[in-house]
């Protein structure tokens, strides 16, 4: 064939053949070089600037790490989305582009004097001596990512601003008359009688009829709607299934040993034990009962007033310890007291029983552990070539079937999973590698797909192909005909103790007092302290009771009802505060005026959206967070 071509490369129509051939490729092969361009990461338009991804990719990192903080575990950008932290970043990425774009129409400039001036008197920066500490500012900008170039250009614009927002709002005061009618309005408090009927009051509801049970089902659709579900097949691979088959040469575990010898260290260790007094003064008469040759838990639970439990700190290495404690601990010699020491738990006094000099495990007690480190390590290595197989063969024609049993991934069939892990029998399905991932990748997938080899936090990989995508739906009768008839119930239990408040209240006539009215039917009334409009102060008051009894007049009586029960309350008294001094009213003040200011900057914000027109991306938005 080779030569065949090779005899007819010279003739008229085979160059002809060559040169279509290499124009075609000309046109959509290197033309797509020149057609293709950067990807477009701009996410908002503000006036004659742009605010990229990247931008606000920076300024959403420390409002995560702070929010991750709050709430004790870590918050990524999707969680971010959702809960509104993106939108919030990027509103006020806008606002301050505003603000910096109208600082430099009006040339508003900030000297470098002023700048270094505000740096220099941070307290953020100042050392043991109150002056400028360079350390604890080259510290910040490390933290946040920053050049010191760049922090002073943040000064810079935050200096602008501030005084651009200042010159609108500095003059706004809360006036004393909406200050004296808001102190009015919070501090009243009010005192009320209340009834309670909860929902298990109300027994022998009975049994519905076919058309109660249907219409019931058919009034609340959404308690019967079965969530999307997704059935795929998947095929996963761990570094610890191939780890339990590499075998990792005697040599080089020696060879690991020797280069990590201060992993296998154990540092000094002692035995030690407490006398914790709640005072200084316990802690010098548990030191004199010592010294005078008491018995040291004899002391510890009579002088001290210790539980025995906390005695014996058993054996601990210096780190276990507050560090006044372990520096105390570590230069005792044996079963000699200490002197007392302070901590914020008390008054300390040691002892030390037992010291385990430092020692070093050999290769024979730690081989296990350094072949299980090797191979993890080996496998995760391989994992990665394996999954670019996998990716090449999937790519190539293969099925997910021919791709496992290629390349020894494990295969696992989910035949139904919502988007919470739970299966139609509400139960969790169990996943090989990490739930949280597989499960945004499934639900991230169209029906009929296969995925590239995805690889999880912990270093095993696997790939979907998703079978089916179910959408939401409601379930039909027969087959919640039980939870129909439980949801049936609940609510004929709720009509019926809502339906005994409204006799109970009818009952109450003027002049009356719902508490007599209420004995009378072997029901008790509760009158809890007095309470405020905020529902944090109204302890053992409903929620649903305060907005109504706060409308009522001395005497009127109230219903209200909620998923709980249901609740009459008579207004017995109201409180007025007894003062609106100034003094009183100082914090109100300050809380005023600052919501009056944040007002009106947010109102000259807006105003100025006129000047710079703002356009956010969506869709770079929804692509890129």
């Amino acid at each position: 064939m080779l030569q065949a071509i090779r005899s007819k490369a010279g003739s008229f129509v085979v160059k002809a053949l060559f040169g279509l051939l290499i124009l075609t490729f000309g046109i959509w092969g290197i033309g797509d070089i020149f057609r293709n361009r950067p990807t477009d990461t701009t996410v908002a338009t503000v006036g004659s600037e742009s605010i990229d991804a990247a931008a606000l990719q920076t300024a959403l990192q420390p409002a995560l790490e702070r929010l991750s903080m709050q709430l004790g575990t870590q918050v990524d950008l999707r969680q971010a989305k959702q809960m509104g932290i993106v939108q919030q970043v990027l509103a006020q990425l806008i606002d301050n582009s505003i603000l910096d774009q109208e600082a430099q129409r009006m040339q508003l400039d900030v000297s470098d004097a002023v700048i270094r001036d505000m740096i220099t008197r941070n307290p953020t920066f100042r050392g043991a001596g109150g002056g400028f500490d360079r350390n604890a500012f080259e510290a910040l900008l490390a933290a946040n990512h920053m050049s010191e170039a760049q922090y002073v250009e943040r000064v810079r614009h935050d200096i602008a601003r501030d005084d651009l927002l200042l010159s609108i709002t500095a003059g706004a005061t809360a006036p004393q008359t909406i200050v004296d009618r808001l102190y009015q309005y919070r501090n009243e408090k009010r005192v009320a009688d209340i009834v309670a009927l909860p929902v298990s009051s109300a027994v022998n509801v009975g049994q519905p009829s076919d058309a109660e049970l249907k219409k019931s089902y058919d009034a609340h659709p959404d308690m019967f709607r079965a969530p999307e579900y997704r059935g795929f097949a998947m095929a996963s691979l761990t570094p610890a299934d191939l780890a339990a088959k590499i075998e990792i040469p005697e040599a080089k575990l020696k060879s690991a040993y020797d280069q990590r010898q201060d992993e296998f260290v154990l540092p000094e260790r002692r035995n030690v034990q407490q006398i914790l007094a709640p005072s200084e003064e316990k802690a010098k008469a548990a030191e004199a009962a010592l010294a005078a040759g008491k018995d040291w838990k004899t002391v510890a639970q009579t002088i001290a007033g210790q539980n025995p439990q906390s005695i014996d700190l058993g054996l601990v290495k210096r780190e276990d310890l507050p560090k006044q404690l372990a520096d105390a601990a570590f230069n005792l010699p044996l079963d000699k007291p200490s002197a007392p020491i302070q901590s914020t738990l008390g008054w300390h006094i040691l002892r030390v029983v037992k010291i385990v000099p430092p020692t070093t495990q050999s290769f024979a007690e730690v081989k296990a552990k350094l072949q299980a480190d090797l191979a993890h390590s080996e496998a995760a290595d391989r994992l990665y070539e394996i999954g670019n197989h996998v990716d090449d063969a999937i790519a190539g024609g293969a099925t997910l079937d021919e791709a496992a049993a290629k390349f020894g991934l494990k295969k696992t069939v989910i035949s139904a999973v919502d988007d919470k892990g739970q299966g139609r029998d509400g139960k969790q399905v169990q996943l090989p590698v990490s739930p949280a991932d597989v499960l945004k990748l499934a639900f991230a997938t169209d029906e009929g797909r296969t995925t590239r080899v995805t690889q999880t936090s912990d270093g095993a990989i696997y790939v979907l192909h998703m079978d089916k995508i179910v959408p939401p739906s409601i379930r039909p009768l027969s087959e919640v005909k039980d939870k129909a008839v439980t949801a049936w119930q609940a609510e004929q239990r709720k009509d019926k103790v809502a339906k005994d408040a409204q006799s109970l209240a009818a009952e109450v006539k003027p002049g009356m007092q719902l508490a007599t009215v209420a004995a009378a039917q072997g029901l008790k009334a509760t009158t809890p302290p007095p309470f405020q409009r905020q529902s944090d102060s109204a302890a053992g008051v409903p929620p649903a009771l305060v907005d109504k009894l706060f409308a009522a007049k001395p005497g009127e009586v109230v219903t209200a009802s909620d998923a709980t029960g249901s609740y009459v309350a008579q207004l017995i008294k109201v409180e007025e505060p007894k003062t609106t001094s100034k003094d009183a009213t100082a914090d109100l003040t300050r809380e005023v005026t600052a919501g009056m200011q944040a007002d009106l900057g947010d109102e000259f914000t807006r105003a100025l959206r006129a000047r710079f027109p703002v356009e956010i991306h969506r869709e770079n938005l929804d692509r890129l967070f």
